[in-house]
């Protein structure tokens, strides 16, 4: 199956653009305490820290899930857009995050941020892109209580629903992503496609959006 999903990039605002200076982090990473997906591990993952058992437990391993963005002004375009952000396939799927850390630590490789295991901690505050409001984690001001409320919930996710996914990217542009606009978006689907449950696509809309992909890496 192919699949289609969208997430915040930490340049979305401002908190998250102090944040790249601050840290020298790639603009278009996810922009929580627990990158959802991390992009940046050498096999990419997915789980269901975001979309709980909406999206991650339908994932098999073969199927293939194109990131994009969610609309907004991306610098330097000064209009509503997404961005083309990775191609993911599914190579491994496990029923936990244990299961996934062991694999991962097998292999030599250092665990995803979004694989909740004991010792595997979230990113500082001052690396999100902050809880922005209204803030669904309470009337709290001291970041370290946020940050501690904010993880929580990804725990009691990470507990009730385990599906962990490593992946190979296809394509993957965190600096630089190719632009989407409306214009292509209907071009590609005759609509503007909903994400927050991310829908499955056809075999004709995946090849479209590869295309993009491809030329947006002869372009480079």
């Amino acid at each position: 199956m192919r699949y289609l999903n969208s997430f915040k990039p930490l340049c979305c605002n401002k908190h998250g653009r102090l944040a790249i200076k601050k840290h020298g982090l790639l603009p278009f990473i996810d922009a929580s305490c627990r990158l959802e997906p991390d992009f940046q591990s050498p096999f990419p993952s997915i789980s269901a820290l975001c979309r709980a058992n909406m999206f991650a437990p339908r994932l098999q391993e073969g199927d293939s899930v194109i990131y994009i963005t969610v609309k907004g002004r991306y610098e330097p375009a000064q209009y509503p857009h997404w961005r083309l952000i990775a191609i993911l396939r599914v190579v491994r799927r496990f029923d936990s995050h244990k299961q996934a850390a062991v694999w991962y630590q097998d292999a030599g490789l250092t665990l995803p941020s979004n694989c909740i295991v004991e010792g595997n901690n979230c990113l500082p505050y001052d690396m999100t892109m902050g809880v922005s409001p209204p803030d669904r984690l309470g009337n709290v001001t001291d970041t370290d209580e946020l940050l501690r409320r904010w993880d929580s919930s990804y725990k009691w996710r990470a507990r009730r629903f385990g599906a962990f996914l490593a992946c190979e990217a296809e394509f993957l542009e965190l600096n630089q992503p190719p632009i989407i606009t409306d214009k292509t978006m209907r071009h590609i689907f005759d609509r503007i496609p909903p994400t927050r449950t991310p829908p499955a696509i056809s075999e004709s809309e995946y090849a479209e959006l590869c295309k993009l992909a491809l030329s947006s890496k002869r372009a480079a």
